[in-house]
């Protein structure tokens, strides 16, 4: 499942990503060739690139591209490692558990109160936000998997430089 969330996410991330550089390139070219700006384009291009960054986490995490610092875990003996990759996962599943609550949360009331940008679109921000809690719930499991799949390969003595797709 997690394997199908993620090629939609790098597809749907890849296309926010285009769009925000068509935005800015609309912004740009009407304002130097007609000399009024669109309204939207600063605030659209955040909301396309923090879309985009948030659904690429998932894929970031499986593909071992987030950044690490394993200077001295990686001295450490493979069972000793396994252990601490485990922690590790759980600390980071339960920090996204706490996030996708409170963007959840954040959603809820911009959706209760009506809350709209201060932005000439006006644009209701319960839907950029709706994004957060979606990924961060994601990513919460996504740890979990994580540290399963690299834990047992490390317990078992195995190399962990695989990426995730494929659980054993």
């Amino acid at each position: 499942m997690l394997d199908i969330i993620q090629r939609i996410g790098i597809v749907v991330g890849v296309a926010m990503i285009v769009a925000m550089g068509l935005l800015m390139n609309i912004e740009v070219g009407t304002r130097t060739l007609l000399g009024f700006s669109t309204q939207i384009s600063d605030e659209y291009a955040g909301y396309f690139f923090t879309a985009a960054t948030m659904l690429c986490f998932l894929p970031a995490l499986r593909d071992e591209r987030f950044l690490r610092v394993e200077g001295l875990i990686a001295m450490a003996p493979p069972r000793l490692r396994a252990i601490a990759e485990a922690f590790a996962a759980l600390i980071g599943a339960g920090t996204c558990a706490v996030l996708a609550d409170a963007t959840y949360d954040l959603t809820a009331a911009s959706i209760s109160f009506g809350t709209r940008s201060l932005q000439a679109s006006q644009t209701p921000l319960a839907i950029p936000q709706a994004v957060m809690p979606f990924c961060f719930a994601i990513l919460s499991i996504a740890f979990l998997e994580w540290g399963w799949v690299r834990s047992r390969r490390l317990w078992r003595g195995q190399t962990v430089t695989e990426t995730h797709h494929a659980l054993d």
